[in-house]
């Protein structure tokens, strides 16, 4: 869509609250911003994130494979940030299985220490791998 893009083709997107690019190769990111408390159990955080989306938690593929969330264009893979790795390959098999983008709700734990957004980041960007991030914090 037109207008309004910074330089490196991103802007906010005031539907989501998320940022977003069109003109980069690298995958999309999103920031979510915090919402009011609720439960932090993965799928907890994933129903209602999905929900406030219009999307389907617990998706049955064909494989019988369950996506997170599912969206008119995401496949979304809900994970905690130190299982990002297990996050990265559930996405793509859900974006095939569903004939969907990958996506992946990465839920950014209180308590953590460690970068794993970043680490994650260097893998997806290194290997191009067509994967949009969503943050959200716990």
């Amino acid at each position: 869509h037109g207008g309004g893009l910074k330089k490196d083709g991103c802007h906010n997107d005031r539907k989501t609250g998320g940022y977003h690019c069109h003109r980069n190769q690298s995958p999309s990111i999103q920031i979510i911003p915090q919402q009011k408390t609720y439960s932090s159990s993965e799928k907890s955080i994933n129903t209602r994130w999905c929900d406030i989306r219009g999307g389907i938690a617990e998706f049955r593929t064909k494989d019988g494979t369950y996506v997170d969330c599912l969206t008119d264009e995401y496949a979304i893979e809900a994970e905690y940030d130190n299982k990002w790795k297990e996050g990265i390959g559930q996405a793509l098999h859900y974006a095939e299985s569903t004939n969907r983008k990958a996506a992946i709700l990465f839920i950014k734990r209180a308590k953590s220490r460690k970068d794993y957004y970043n680490e994650m980041m260097r893998v997806i960007n290194r290997y191009e791998l067509p994967i949009t991030i969503y943050v959200i914090e716990e």
